[in-house]
């Protein structure tokens, strides 16, 4: 297998349509690395200038210590799975499989094709289906496939682009696992392009949140969503509750941001002078809800330096979790999520009274230097003093 690696990788379309900008990474052999951002931000051009479907502006693309920047695509040694799975109608599974190899620079003996068919389609879990045709098979069966075909050549590199995009969500659920475990069983380096931040945190080795072109943030999925770089990526990689204010006072420990209306205590990995203006990042799952008069309410000496009260807007029972919205008494609208056995006794429901809050080690603090209004947050701008 071998290393890819992009060097100021830039795309220009036209004149002034800038899709990659003076984009570098590099994606060690056997890694699966995943491209993620929303539409438009150049994941599939990057992954098309590696598979030689697009030329770069400026730059190289790089396999292990080969130079393949003006190669065309037959001559990279890729496998690609496209969205539509490209699977040929009129072919069997086999045919399908088999093409590749059918239209190589090297021939292939009749016995070698077929074991190697045999092969693919046990790697597949698929066994006996080498004479149906594509529409004979389901979503996912036609998925299996066109990954099968993509790696009967044993290429140095396997590219995605959204292969899981067009299924149901319980069958695109079990694919993301048998694409792990075909990914790991082979140790292919994979390049992975996905708008959906869950196929990504689920399947990857690690994570390139994409945004206008360019990489905000390279990380394992653990630190990307909970060590984000900016508030475009901590909005991006799961939800988010974003407190926006300045800071008033760093004491090496823990930074007091005034949001307006009250003030916010958090944890800072570097120093801050005053004035500094920061969103101050929450996750759902890191606020704690009870019930307002309730024996353990949030907030009693609990160590949790920002409590606020509020009333139940909305719950989403998410099978294991359950989601609320709750409205505080200032107007936002906060994000928490418990464990969907956490207020089954007593459950909570729209419109009660409940106390929120949050520790300041469950913070991240960010600078606002990127144009905050440009990003679809789940904004709060409190919670307020403690009455």
């Amino acid at each position: 297998m071998s290393r890819i690696e992009l060097d100021g990788l830039t795309k220009v379309y036209g004149s002034d349509v800038v899709a990659v900008d003076d984009v570098d990474l590099t994606i060690e052999d056997g890694e699966f690395v995943t491209l993620v951002g929303p539409s438009g931000c150049g994941k599939t051009t990057t992954l098309r200038c590696v598979a030689g479907f697009e030329t770069p502006t400026e730059g190289r693309v790089l396999m292990g210590d080969r130079d393949i920047t003006d190669e065309p695509p037959y001559r990279r040694d890729v496998g690609m799975v496209f969205q539509s799975f490209a699977l040929f109608p009129h072919m069997t599974v086999k045919e399908n499989i088999a093409y590749g190899m059918r239209v190589a620079d090297r021939e292939y003996a009749e016995q070698e094709v077929d074991e190697r068919v045999e092969e693919m389609l046990e790697m597949i879990e698929l066994p006996g289906i080498e004479d149906r045709k594509p529409d004979q098979l389901s979503g996912g069966q036609q998925q299996r496939v066109a990954l099968a075909r993509a790696l009967a050549l044993n290429p140095e590199a396997l590219l995605l682009d959204e292969p899981l995009a067009s299924l149901d969500e319980k069958l695109r659920k079990q694919m993301q696992a048998e694409l792990s475990r075909i990914q790991k069983e082979l140790g292919v380096t994979t390049v992975f392009v996905t708008h959906n931040q869950e196929e990504a945190m689920t399947m990857s080795d690690r994570i390139v949140v994409m945004n206008e072109g360019g990489f905000e943030q390279i990380g394992s999925p653990d630190e990307v969503y909970h060590e984000p770089a900016s508030l475009f990526v901590a909005d991006f990689i799961g939800k988010a509750n974003v407190f926006q204010g300045r800071v008033v006072d760093d004491d090496g420990e823990t930074v007091t941001v005034d949001t307006g209306e009250a003030t916010v205590r958090a944890t800072a990995t570097e120093r801050l002078d005053p004035g500094t203006d920061v969103g101050v990042v929450v996750r759902p799952e890191g606020v704690s809800l009870s019930r307002v008069g309730s024996e353990e309410a949030v907030g009693d000496g609990d160590g949790r330096e920002n409590v606020t009260t509020g009333e139940v807007n909305l719950v989403q029972m998410l099978g294991g979790t359950v989601e609320y919205r709750v409205y505080t008494e200032g107007g936002n609208e906060l994000i928490v999520t418990t464990q969907a056995g956490e207020h089954r006794e007593d459950p909570l429901r729209r419109g009660d009274r409940v106390r929120v809050g949050f520790a300041a080690d469950q913070t991240t603090v960010l600078s606002t230097e990127s144009v905050v209004e440009d990003l679809d947050v789940e904004h709060a701008t409190e919670p307020e003093a403690e009455a």
